[in-house]
């Protein structure tokens, strides 16, 4: 009887302790559903100033003007602020640092002493220096909402989207953006891994960190 008695007591505690831990469990939380493609465009362009910061690697395919084939590895700093962008780059174009500033007027070349490397002006000046610096060029007004996770909005895209919505694959402009990983930020997700690549070049991006202020 004793032993019965025990049995029969613990059988109870279990039952008791098993309704209290679920009676104080905290609710699970359902992951909101993922935004449309047009809900996520409306959130990231709202956001004019931003900055992504990672690693990039070169590869070119056709030699470039410096007389180089080949490519590099470094680091970059992407600043948006409005229609002005500063890349800071470090490595694939030649020793040292450089400080790109770019805005529709023209664009301004600053080594890393803070002296003028190269100036251009005009709507086409980026181009025109990485044209002359790398024998090959991008267009980097798309190329600023490619980094986003977007096609640029003035010329022709193809796009491949996931069950979600997110670009997988991109082509515009006789380029190929292909994206590997994407990272939540708040309820957006903005691209982590994404390769861009044409006939002429390669270039991979890692972007190890976003600091993209106002979104939800």
């Amino acid at each position: 009887m004793l032993r019965t008695g025990c049995l029969a007591a613990c059988r109870l505690a279990v039952v008791v302790t098993a309704a209290l831990l679920t009676s104080c469990a905290a609710p699970v939380r359902r992951a909101e559903p993922p935004e449309s493609p047009a809900a996520r465009r409306a959130a990231i362009e709202a956001v004019l100033s931003w900055e992504a910061r990672g690693r990039l690697a070169l590869k070119m395919h056709v030699p470039s003007a410096q007389g180089g084939q080949g490519g590099g590895q470094g680091s970059f700093v992407w600043t948006q602020a409005g229609d002005l962008t500063v890349l800071r780059v470090a490595g694939p174009f030649g020793a040292g640092a450089y400080e790109i500033r770019w805005e529709p007027s023209g664009i301004r070349v600053l080594s890393g002493r803070g002296e003028v490397a190269a100036e251009y002006t005009g709507p086409a000046a980026a181009e025109r220096f990485l044209e002359e610096q790398l024998g090959w060029s991008l267009p980097v007004a798309n190329a600023r909402h490619w980094l986003l996770g977007l096609a640029g909005p003035d010329s022709r895209a193809v796009e491949t989207l996931d069950a979600d919505g997110l670009l997988m694959a991109l082509e515009q402009d006789g380029w190929r953006v292909h994206y590997n990983e994407y990272r939540q930020q708040g309820r957006t997700a903005l691209p982590s891994k994404l390769v861009l690549e044409s006939d002429s070049g390669r270039i991979r991006l890692v972007v190890d960190k976003w600091q993209f202020g106002s979104l939800p």
